[in-house]
């Protein structure tokens, strides 16, 4: 009996669902600047050659982001493609597929094509863990220019005298290191350094339709470095891997941003928004309490939806 192969049935669900998690991740990026913002240092106003240096790094982990869910777009779209190219070559010969001993090099191409898209995602998303240490930094650390990475941020975690050592979120980081973001970046570099990815193409087709189905299923090697995020004794299609991995990681960066905002809660004065001489600042006023407050705490709310998803 063949095993049933896991994928996507409805690629626009399947994005939709990504576009809503990106959306409200977003309001906790856009939370965290309003914070800094008001609580450290008062950069509203202020500008950098049209844009302040915390929105620039905030808005760079929204690029890659934005990156990888355009790449996970395009690789579904490349499937249908394929897809109607296979279909017109049946029509125009039936035996096309026939007669292959070594492979079939017709499915070899279209595995590399979905293949080249699949690690443009990887490369794009584990990025995003680096430029949120280079955030983390800019934020909460003494040298806010240290260009810092995510591998160095984790030791910084780790280290009792540490700079990070009483932040709230240094176990966000070290959870999320330990169960996604190291083993990740192993998979990027071995991608980078030393193999490309692989999966093998299940190609369908109904001889009356002619209508055909392409399942580009994962390698083993594919689901062993994925092992945190999918199982590895099921199998999986690349487009499904590909939507996990988009999913886990935005989940994971929440997790961090999650972190951030307790430290912002507990150990911040909450009604004493930080002025500089001849600017202004941004505030929100309690209308119960009639204290000032961030003018973050309604993007944490929204932000916090984040926690629905799974």
């Amino acid at each position: 009996m063949k095993e049933e192969i896991i994928y996507i049935d409805n690629p626009q669900e399947s994005l939709d669902k990504i576009q809503k998690l990106i959306s409200v991740v977003h309001e906790g990026f856009m939370a965290l600047a309003m914070d800094y913002g008001y609580h450290i240092n008062n950069v509203f106003g202020q500008t950098k050659d049209g844009k302040h240096e915390i929105y620039e790094l905030r808005d760079n982990i929204n690029y890659r982001i934005r990156s990888a869910n355009l790449h996970f777009y395009l690789l579904l779209v490349r499937k249908l493609e394929i897809e109607q190219r296979f279909e017109k070559m049946l029509k125009e010969k039936p035996t096309v597929f026939n007669g292959f001993i070594m492979g079939n090099p017709h499915f070899e191409m279209a595995s590399d094509e979905i293949m080249a898209l699949y690690d443009s995602i990887v490369f794009h998303l584990s990025s995003c863990f680096d430029y949120l240490a280079m955030l983390t930094q800019f934020v909460f650390g003494e040298n806010p220019e240290s260009k810092l990475q995510w591998i160095t941020l984790v030791k910084h975690c780790h280290n009792s005298e540490s700079e990070f050592a009483k932040r709230k979120f240094i176990q966000n980081i070290k959870t999320v290191d330990a169960d996604f973001v190291s083993k990740f970046n192993d998979y990027r570099a071995e991608l980078i350094h030393r193999k490309k990815s692989t999966s093998f193409a299940n190609v369908s087709w109904q001889l009356n339709s002619g209508k055909v189905i392409t399942k580009f299923q994962c390698s083993e090697k594919i689901k062993i470095n994925l092992k945190k995020i999918i199982d590895k004794d099921l199998n999986y299609c690349v487009s499904y891997a590909s939507s996990e991995m988009i999913k886990q990681t935005l989940l994971k960066i929440a997790h961090v941003l999650n972190g951030m905002n307790d430290e912002f809660r507990e150990n911040y004065h909450q009604h004493a928004p930080v002025m500089n001489n001849g600017g202004f600042q941004i505030i929100s006023m309690n209308p119960e309490t009639k204290f000032a407050e961030s003018p973050a705490l309604g993007y944490w709310s929204k932000f916090m939806e984040y926690k629905t998803f799974n």
